[in-house]
Parts: C-alpha cells; sequence; structure tokens
C-alpha cells in the first residue's frame, strides 16, 4: 500500500496545477488541523461527519484529484503525528498518507470522468458527487479494513460489515456539505462563508473538546483498573482489551483485539461460555444476567486460573455490545482453601482431644492393674515377661495420647518468658548426633536474643520433629540450618505468613537441601496421620504436632520447598517486649 500510493503520488503530483497557490495551502492547512483533532459535525443521533472529509471533497470539486493527493496525504500525517496518545510507528503515518492519496485520486478521477467541474451548475453535479462520494466511502474503507483485518486476523469482510457499512450515508451528506459550502461561496464571498461557518466550527470544536475529555477519564479508568475490562462486538470479538487484561492473560492487546473470547477459555468450557455469551448479547437474559460467575480463565501460556465474571450488556438492539469485567480469583480461593484447612485441621482435633482422654483413662486402668500383676509375680515367674510386655506397651500407648493432646493443644503447658535462641543452643549436641556426620548442620542466631511466652520444652519437640523430618529428606547427606531471628512483618508480607497479622516475630526456620516436597504434598502437609514414608516409618503425626503446638503459642507456620531444591519451615512466634533494665 505505502509503494503503491508514493508511485501514484510521486507520478502525477506533477501534473497538478498549483495556482493559484494560497487557497490550495489554505485547504491543506484547514484539512490538516480537522484530522489531527478529529473535528465532527454531528448530523444524527450516534452519526458524525468528519470535517476534513468535506475539506477532502471541496478540494477535488476546486483543484482537481491530483493537487487533492496533497491535501490528502497532509490529513493523513497530520492524524498519525499530532494529538495522539502514543507516537505511532513510522509504518503507520506512511500508509495513512499511502492510503487518503489514493483514495483522493481515485474518487477525483471518477468525478471528472463524470463530468464534474468546478464551474458546473449544482443540478449537473448530483451523479458526479454521489458516486465521488461513494467511491470515497469504498476505496477508504475498504483499504482500512483490509489493514485492520490483516493485524488481527480477521475476516475483511467481517470488520467492513460490522465497523464501516453504516457510515456511507454520511459520506454523501459530507460530499453535499462540500458542494453547498463552494456554491454559497461563490455567490456570497470569502469572508460571509467564514463568518457563517465560524460558529458552527467553534460548537463542534467544543463538542470535541468535551468528548475528548470524557475519553481521557474513561481511558483512565481502563488504565488504572486492576480487574480485566474487554468489550464484545456482537459476534464476540473483542474490540477493547486494557492493561490489566493483559498482565491477567499474559497478551498483548493487539495481538487480542479482533479475536473471540474463546481464546481465553478452557477448551472444555468455551462452547456452554460461549453460547451463554451469545444469548445475553442477543437477549440480555441467560445465566449471565445480572449475576457474577466463577469460570475458569487460560492463560497465554496453557496454565488454567479461577475467575470471576461480571458482564454489562450496552449499545443499541441494533448494534450490541458487551462490555466483560474480569477478577482473578487465585488468591481468596487460596485464603478460603486455608480457612477449610484451619477448620478441618480444628475439628480433627477436638475429636483427636476426646479420644485421646478417653483412651488415657483405659490406659491408666491397665497400668494399674499391669503394676498389680508385677507385685503378684515372683522374679523367675513365666508371667512376669508378658506382665512387663503389657506395661511398656501401655507407656508407649501413653506417649500416643500426649501427641495427641498436644496435636488438639489440650496438653497442659508451662508458658513461660524465654529466647528461642537459647533452647536451639542448649539442643545443639544433641541434635548433632541425631542427624549424623554426613549432613552438614549450623546454627545461626541473633546477637541480640528475642523473647517470646511459649512452653520452652513444647519448642524444643517442633524442633526435634523438623530435624529429624529434614534429616530423612536428605539420605545421601547434605546442608541443614537453623536459623533464629526477629522480623518485622508488613501489611503484604502479614497476609502471605501470618494470617494478615502484622508486628515484630522471632522466626525459627529449618532448612534443608533434601528431595523437596511438591504442591500436592503441601497441600496436605500438617493434616494429622498423613506421611509420605513407608508403612511403619511413620504415624503422620510429627507435623501435626508442629501445627498444634505453634498455633496454641498463638503463632504460625508456613513451608516454602520445590521438588528436588530442598524446604524451608518457617514459624513465627509473637515477639514479647521485655523493658530494659534500670541503671544500678
Amino acid at each position: 500500500m505505502i509503494v503503491a500510493g508514493g508511485l501514484t503520488f510521486a507520478l502525477l503530483v506533477p501534473r497538478a496545477t498549483f495556482v493559484p497557490l494560497l487557497p490550495l495551502l489554505v485547504l491543506v492547512l484547514l484539512s490538516s488541523l480537522t484530522s489531527a483533532f478529529k473535528v465532527h459535525f454531528p448530523i444524527a443521533s450516534g452519526v458524525n461527519m468528519s470535517v476534513s472529509y468535506v475539506v477532502d471533497i471541496a478540494s477535488l470539486i476546486l483543484r482537481g484529484p491530483h493537487a487533492s493527493m496533497i491535501v490528502g496525504a497532509a490529513s493523513g500525517w497530520s492524524q498519525t503525528t499530532f494529538n495522539t496518545a502514543r507516537k505511532n510507528a513510522p509504518y503507520r503515518t506512511l500508509f495513512n498518507m499511502a492510503c487518503l492519496a489514493l483514495t483522493v485520486e481515485a474518487s477525483g478521477q471518477v468525478y471528472q470522468r463524470l463530468g464534474g467541474t468546478p464551474n458546473a451548475e449544482v443540478g449537473s453535479l448530483a451523479l458526479p458527487l454521489a458516486a465521488m462520494a461513494l467511491t470515497y466511502f469504498f476505496a477508504n474503507t475498504v483499504l482500512i479494513a483490509t489493514a485492520v483485518a490483516l493485524s488481527t486476523r480477521q475476516s475483511v469482510w467481517h470488520i467492513w460489515k460490522s465497523d464501516f457499512a453504516s457510515s456511507a450515508p454520511s459520506y454523501l451528506l459530507g460530499a453535499v456539505s462540500a458542494a453547498a459550502v463552494i456554491a454559497v461561496t461563490e455567490s456570497s464571498g470569502y469572508w460571509l462563508t467564514l463568518v457563517l461557518t465560524a460558529a458552527p466550527l467553534y460548537l463542534t470544536y467544543k463538542l470535541y473538546r468535551a468528548g475528548k475529555q470524557s475519553e481521557a477519564r474513561q481511558g483512565a479508568i481502563l488504565e488504572a483498573a486492576h480487574d480485566a475490562i474487554m468489550t464484545l462486538d456482537p459476534h464476540l470479538n473483542i474490540r477493547e482489551f486494557n492493561p490489566a487484561a493483559e498482565q491477567m492473560f499474559g497478551v498483548l492487546r493487539l495481538n487480542m483485539v479482533g479475536r473471540s473470547i474463546e481464546m481465553l477459555l478452557p477448551a472444555a468450557e468455551r462452547e456452554p461460555q460461549r453460547q451463554a455469551l451469545s444469548q445475553y448479547m442477543t437477549t440480555g437474559e441467560g445465566p449471565l444476567a445480572r449475576r457474577q460467575l466463577e469460570l475458569t480463565g487460560l492463560r497465554s501460556d496453557g496454565a488454567e486460573f479461577p475467575i470471576e465474571v461480571t458482564v454489562v450488556r450496552i449499545g443499541s438492539d441494533a448494534r450490541p455490545e458487551m462490555t466483560v469485567f474480569v477478577r482473578d480469583i487465585t488468591e481468596r480461593r487460596a485464603l478460603e482453601e486455608q480457612l477449610r484447612q484451619s477448620q478441618k485441621l480444628e475439628a480433627i482435633g477436638r475429636l483427636a482431644g476426646g479420644v485421646a482422654h478417653d483412651f488415657n483413662n483405659i490406659l491408666m486402668s491397665i497400668m494399674g492393674s499391669a503394676d498389680l500383676l508385677l507385685m503378684e509375680l515372683g522374679r523367675d515367674d513365666p508371667a512376669r515377661g508378658e506382665a512387663t510386655e503389657i506395661k511398656q506397651s501401655v507407656q508407649r500407648g501413653a506417649g500416643l495420647t500426649r501427641q495427641l493432646l498436644a496435636f488438639s493443644r489440650r496438653q497442659a503447658t508451662r508458658q513461660q518468658l524465654f529466647a528461642p535462641g537459647d533452647v536451639v543452643t542448649g539442643m545443639e549436641t544433641m541434635l548433632r548426633r541425631l542427624i549424623g556426620p554426613e549432613i552438614e548442620f549450623e546454627i545461626v542466631r541473633d546477637e541480640q536474643p528475642t523473647m517470646v511466652m511459649a512452653d520452652p520444652a513444647q519448642i524444643e519437640q517442633v524442633l526435634l520433629n523438623l530435624v529429624v523430618n529434614a534429616r530423612d529428606a536428605m539420605p545421601e547427606g547434605g546442608r541443614l540450618s537453623v536459623r533464629i531471628e526477629e522480623v518485622e512483618l508488613d501489611a503484604a508480607t502479614a497476609m502471605a505468613h501470618a494470617e494478615g497479622r502484622t508486628g515484630r516475630y522471632a522466626r525459627l526456620s529449618v532448612s534443608d537441601t533434601g528431595t523437596g516436597i511438591d504442591e500436592q504434598t503441601r497441600a496436605k502437609l500438617f493434616e494429622p496421620f498423613f506421611t509420605t514414608k513407608e508403612q511403619g516409618k511413620g504415624t503422620g503425626l510429627g507435623l501435626s504436632i508442629v501445627y498444634g503446638i505453634v498455633k496454641q503459642s498463638l503463632g504460625y507456620i508456613t513451608v516454602v520447598s520445590e521438588v528436588g531444591r530442598g524446604a524451608t519451615f518457617l514459624i513465627y512466634l509473637p515477639a514479647v517486649l521485655t523493658p530494659a533494665p534500670s541503671p544500678a
């Protein structure tokens, strides 16, 4: 298109008549200004007529097609250079110039071939004017529709029919307006014509400025919105795609405009949702009417994520449109899942606590009977070994009930003020023996101790369970690190790690370089009796007990892990401010 327009311009402009030069320069300036500022005359409800088009038609009538190519090219250049939200690429400017130059030349040739001249009577201009206007309309709109279709991978016919076909009457009216202005000018003079047209031009400019301000406000809303906002045409093709939508779905606006919204839905949901959207677009009723639906979105990389969709039908019944508001609810779903998990653990904890107490009473009865048997049996009695085994089994059962009580947070605790760093340091020798020499072990702690209010014995149990799990995750050896530090959680970090409660915390982290934990396992990690160990090598209560102790101490626990890259357990215990000692 650019090459064709350039060659046509270079071959035919030298044949143009440039005298008188001043009127031609006035036409060039007027067309450029009205095109740059997109000045329109409102001619009907929802229909406007471009003033730059009227200037182009007037130039064709007065100066012919060759000279008018300069007017058209200047209009295309100013349209993409001045008063634009962002700088256009050079090829866009050249395309606009070439498109208008070719359009003006073609329509001017038709006008002259049908007998149109600057001095012809108004009555004889009906056919040439109508033919020129229709040629201008078809040439201009078909070229633009072709460019849009190639850019957005759509049908040229579909774009031309939906976006341009209805504007044909305004082209005819514009040609009539241009001829009328020329007739008034020739009969009344330029000054009277200027006075008569100044007022409507000024009013049009005021309407344009008001419209631009309204567009700017709407554009600012679209730019600043955190929700994805899309506008669909009657065929469910995307006409508007705001920056939040680009970020949410991972695709540029240029690559989505003109394409079907089905691309943003998984294959399994496309057909039913397309039918629901079509029904709402056509009738304003259906499952989408006045409702918020939770669906599944599809990102450009193929990842699916939960979305909440609200639709609004706009426009007239003849040309309906639809605005779709999409909200990513991935974080909300995660919080809901955390709440369900917490409620489930709470219910299981209550059950475990009640069972543990009842079971403990039974065990104590068996323990008493076993002690009485041992008192009556002699040292050499064959039954003494059986009675001893009964007592040992009862003791093991009592240990299990203590674990259940710790998980249910019903075990009696001795809360006191202490520094977690002191507890960890006191366990260092035992922990080194427990993990073995093949694992590199280190303890990192702040010089200034952070005080917490909890049961030191329970914190020891928490650390012991985490260290044992880390050791089991590194059968070939590795590195184990225990770190104690004081942290200040802001709102964002607290929402992710401490259920939204900001403040100062003592953070105990246990990191290993083991096999890591996949996402499915992390979802069930703190559930009671869930274990990934072989049968007979784990009860599935270790991390459940850790969770119960941390919650009982008003703290929070989370885990960060990737398969093959180890795991880090983070425990946050509320720090307690201690008054500074007074000087002696």
